[in-house]
């Protein structure tokens, strides 16, 4: 997997731009990209983008704060997402965001760690809902996500889920100051990220 950050844009259509960038230069030797945005529901520009060439690219974005992710796999579906630490404090967040279950895990620990700890799960959810393909028309309640004592968060339950938990495999990175990023994979074991340096 191949992780590009870079300053975030003043245009989202900008942003979008990164993909094709990075698709380019993480295989050079396989031609044109093309890459195609629409929602699978509505048929608008927006939702999953999807690598029409060169074929086998799964890409996945995710903006927060000042920076922009650009997530390529040259075998698995892949979702991305960063988070700012402090967005994720503001009142009512919980309510939305997290399940009993999580709020609890949230409340057992110290006030000056509850902030990255929502920032982890929140990330974890939405990676896994853009593996997915289906974003926030799932509600993130019906994810419970979890960490470990490693700090390593894990997907445990999902009713609906249209995937394989046992196969969804979730990596955080260091995605700068004040942000928190997950990667989110199909597969049998957590993915090996390389991080590439904006050109």
């Amino acid at each position: 997997m191949y992780l590009v950050l870079a300053p975030r844009a003043p245009l989202p259509q900008t942003d979008r731009a990164q993909l094709a960038a990075a698709v380019a230069r993480v295989c050079p030797e396989r031609g044109p990209v093309s890459i195609e945005q629409r929602c699978e529901r509505c048929g608008g520009a927006h939702g999953r983008p999807r690598v029409l060439t060169p074929s086998g690219v799964r890409v996945s974005l995710s903006r927060a704060g000042d920076r922009v992710v650009v997530a390529v796999s040259l075998m698995e579906p892949i979702g991305v997402d960063i988070e700012s630490v402090s967005a994720v404090g503001r009142a009512g967040f919980d309510d939305v965001a997290f399940n009993g279950l999580e709020r609890a895990a949230l409340h057992a620990l110290p006030a000056r760690d509850r902030d990255r700890a929502r920032a982890l799960l929140w990330t974890s959810k939405e990676a896994v809902l853009k593996l997915s393909g289906e974003g926030l028309t799932v509600d993130p309640r019906e994810l419970t996500v979890a960490w470990t004592e490693a700090g390593v968060s894990v997907l445990l339950n999902w009713p609906g889920a249209t995937l394989d938990l046992g196969q969804v495999q979730l990596t955080s990175f260091d995605a700068g100051p004040g942000l928190v990023g997950t990667l989110a994979v199909l597969g049998a074991q957590a993915p090996r990220i390389v991080l590439r340096p904006q050109p």
